[in-house]
C-alpha cells in the first residue's frame, strides 16, 4: 500500500534506478555471508498511529504519528545495517531486493488504488517517458516499470477494503442507507453487474463539486441517523461491530444485509472523520468491507481497488511506486487511465490464511502463499527448541526473544545475533538460518516463479 503523501529522501540515500527497482539477489561477495543488525526508515504519514510502531520496537512514542517502517532497499528510505563499525545503506551489502518489508500501522484510512501488472506498468512508464514527464514529476502516473503486489499479515484486527463487492450486497447497503441519490449513483450495478462498478466509479469521480458535495453530505447524515437509531457506537468502534463482518459470503452469512449496512454505516463515519467531503466515501462502499483477524493476510493483485481502513499489521510488496489513486485522497486523479487498469468484476476479499510449512518440537514455519516470484513472506512461531527456516534475506521479532544462527554454504557457522521484539536482521550473502529460543518472527525473502 502507498501512503498519500510521498516521502523525502533522507540525505545521502542512492537515487533511484531509472524505472526498476527489482534486484538479482545478494552482492555480497562469495563467502563472505553475514547476519548484521538492521535498523528500518519511519515513516511519518498523518494517516499512522502514534504508538503501535513505538510498542513494537520498545522505544518512546514521540507524539507524532509513525505510520510505516521500511525495512529494505527501496532507494526513498533505505535501511541501515550495522557493518564494519558504521551504519550503511542495506543495498551496499545486498544490492537492491525486489521486495520491501513493513511495519504498516493505520488510524486513518489511505486512500482507494490500484496498481498496473507488469506490461501495463512498463508501457504506462514508456508512455510517460515519451511525454516528457519526469520520473519526479507530480503528473507522472508511472514512476518505474514494476508491477506492485502486496501481502498485508494482521497483528492486530486490521480493517480493508478489497475488490469488487457482489453487486446485490453493494444495492442492499445502499437501500439500507436511505440515501436516494446514492441509490441513483449505483444503479449501473443492477444493469450491468459484471462491470457497473467501473461506470459508477467514473459517475463519482467526474462529478461536479456541487453535486459531489451533496451526496457526500447527505450519506454522511444518513449513515449517522442509521447508527443513532441502532445504538452503535462512535464510528470506528471496532467492537461494536463484533468480530468480522461484510466478509466473502461463503466464510460470513449475511443477515439480509443488516450487518453489511451496519458496517457501511460506521465505515462512512469513519471515512468522512478523516476525508471530509471526499467522494472517495461513496466509492468505498463498492468494496467488499473486512477485518483480518491476527495471523490472516490479504493478497492486493494488479488491477484491484483496494484501501487500507485501521490496524497493525506486517506488508510485504514488489519494490515499485506504481499507484494509481481513486479517492480518499487530495492528490490528482487520473480517472482514464485508472479505470484503463481497474478490474470491475466482482469478487471476494483475497483473504489468505497460512499455510504450516513445517513443524518441529522447536516450533512451526508458517507462510502465506501468493502468486508472485517477487516476494515470500513466512513466520517462524519458537517455543523453545531450534526452527531452522531455511535461506531468508530480511528477518524482523514481534514478539519474544531468538538467537540466530547460520552457516554458509561450505559450512562455516556464522557469528550469531540476538533478537528481541523489534528488532531485526539483514542476512547478507548465502546461508542457512536457525533461530533457538521463545517468540515470533516473520522472514521475507525472493519467492519463487509460480507455477
Amino acid at each position: 500500500m502507498t501512503s498519500n503523501s510521498a516521502p523525502t529522501p533522507p540525505a545521502g540515500a542512492p537515487s533511484p534506478p531509472a524505472g526498476k527497482f527489482s534486484g538479482a539477489g545478494p552482492q555480497v561477495p562469495a563467502g563472505f555471508p553475514r547476519l548484521l543488525a538492521l535498523h528500518g526508515a519511519e515513516q511519518p504519514y498523518a494517516w499512522g498511529s502514534a504508538t503501535a510502531i513505538p510498542e513494537l520496537l520498545g522505544t518512546p512514542a514521540a507524539g507524532g504519528p509513525v505510520a510505516e517502517l521500511w525495512l529494505g532497499t527501496h532507494p526513498v528510505a533505505p535501511a541501515l545495517v550495522e557493518a564494519d563499525g558504521a551504519r550503511r545503506p542495506a543495498a551496499d551489502l545486498v544490492g537492491p531486493l525486489p521486495f520491501l518489508l513493513k511495519v504498516l500501522a493505520a488510524d486513518k484510512a489511505l486512500s482507494l488504488q490500484v496498481h498496473p501488472d507488469l506490461a501495463q506498468a512498463a508501457a504506462g512508464f514508456d508512455a510517460d517517458d515519451a511525454a516528457g514527464l519526469a520520473v519526479d514529476d507530480s503528473r507522472r502516473r508511472y514512476r518505474d516499470r514494476n508491477h506492485k503486489p502486496e501481502l498485508i499479515v494482521a497483528l492486530s484486527p486490521f480493517r480493508a477494503l478489497a475488490g469488487v463487492r457482489d453487486p446485490a450486497r453493494t444495492l442492499t447497503v445502499a437501500q439500507g442507507l436511505g440515501a436516494p441519490a446514492l441509490l441513483a449513483a449505483f444503479r449501473p450495478l443492477a444493469d450491468d453487474p459484471a462491470a457497473g462498478a467501473a461506470t459508477v466509479l467514473r459517475t463519482l469521480l467526474t462529478m461536479p463539486a456541487g453535486p459531489a458535495g451533496e451526496l457526500i453530505g447527505a450519506l454522511v447524515a444518513a449513515a449517522d441517523r442509521l447508527r443513532r437509531a441502532r445504538g452503535r457506537g462512535p464510528a470506528g468502534d471496532e467492537a461494536a461491530l463484533g468480530d468480522r463482518d461484510g466478509g466473502p459470503a461463503s466464510r460470513d452469512p449475511v443477515d439480509g444485509g443488516g450487518d453489511d449496512v451496519a458496517r457501511a454505516a460506521d465505515l462512512i463515519g469513519r471515512l468522512a472523520a478523516a476525508h471530509p467531503g471526499d467522494v472517495g466515501i461513496a466509492a468505498a462502499l463498492l468494496l467488499n468491507d473486512v477485518t483480518l483477524r491476527p495471523g490472516e493476510g490479504l493478497f492486493q493483485p494488479a488491477r484491484m481497488l483496494h484501501a487500507y481502513v485501521a490496524g497493525l499489521g506486517i506488508e510485504i510488496m514488489a519494490t515499485s511506486d506504481n499507484v494509481l489513486r481513486g479517492g480518499l485522497t487530495p492528490k490528482h486523479i487520473d480517472v482514464d487511465e485508472l479505470l484503463r487498469i481497474f478490474d470491475p468484476t466482482p469478487s471476494d476479499a483475497p483473504i489468505h490464511n497460512p499455510r504450516t510449512v513445517a513443524d518441529s518440537p522447536g516450533g512451526l514455519l508458517r507462510g502465506w502463499d501468493v502468486p508472485v516470484a517477487d516476494f515470500a513472506l513466512t513466520e517462524a512461531v519458537c517455543t523453545g527448541g531450534s526452527v531452522p527456516v531455511g535461506r531468508p534475506t530480511v528477518l524482523l521479532a514481534v514478539e519474544g526473544r531468538v538467537e540466530v544462527t547460520a552457516s554458509a554454504d561450505d559450512g562455516t557457522a556464522l557469528a550469531p545475533l540476538e533478537l528481541r521484539r523489534g528488532g531485526s536482521v539483514l542476512v547478507a550473502g548465502r546461508a542457512a538460518v536457525t533461530l533457538t529460543g521463545t517468540g515470533r518472527v516473520f522472514l521475507a525473502a525472493p519467492g519463487a516463479h509460480p507455477a
